[in-house]
């Protein structure tokens, strides 16, 4: 399916306007644990965190990635074509694993929808503007997730040991002379 890139921007700004201060349920759902997108937590022992970080690493590495085919986008040195490649290299090859391991259905759709709008746009402004619009959608998202991620567990379980903590360790380690 082909779509028009203006179209396509048009609905993406819209989108983040409508994500802005309404967190989409999608990100909720990870807040309360509630995994309904995948098998992903059915063998998780009864725990949900270890789906929510590779879905954060997901978030999280999403607007970096736009940010650098921007980047090659704006610099020149890559075609339309060259950089639709790595578009499709870096965001469309991974793109559907987290929409079903990480329940990122925005994402994904997002992610094809600029896919699709490819070949509507004539020339790099065109595409850094149509990029641009995706980036500042997927950055929200990610500020959504980075939000409601459990950041108080690193206090309480991941703690860093103090030099006194691995003396003792050590010592503890040593075979007792019983």
């Amino acid at each position: 399916m082909s779509r028009d890139w203006k179209e396509v921007k048009k609905e993406l700004d819209k989108a983040t306007e409508d994500i802005f201060l309404v967190c989409p349920d999608e990100i909720k759902r990870f807040h309360y644990g509630i995994i309904t997108h995948s098998d992903a937590g059915k063998h998780s022992i009864n725990q949900y965190f270890g789906h929510w970080v590779h879905a954060y690493a997901g978030y999280y590495v999403w607007p970096n990635e736009i940010g650098a085919i921007i980047r090659l986008a704006m610099e020149g040195k890559l075609d339309i074509k060259q950089v639709k490649e790595v578009y499709n290299a870096l965001i469309m090859s991974i793109s559907p694993f987290f929409a079903e391991y990480a329940g990122q259905h925005l994402q994904a759709k997002y992610s094809q929808m600029v896919f699709e709008a490819w070949d509507s746009v004539n020339n790099k402004e065109e595409l850094v503007e149509l990029l641009n619009s995706y980036l500042s959608f997927i950055s929200r998202l990610y500020w959504w997730f980075h939000w409601y991620f459990p950041w108080g567990i690193g206090p309480v379980l991941c703690q860093r040991l103090s030099s006194e903590d691995v003396q003792e360790i050590v010592r503890l380690s040593k075979p007792s002379k019983s």
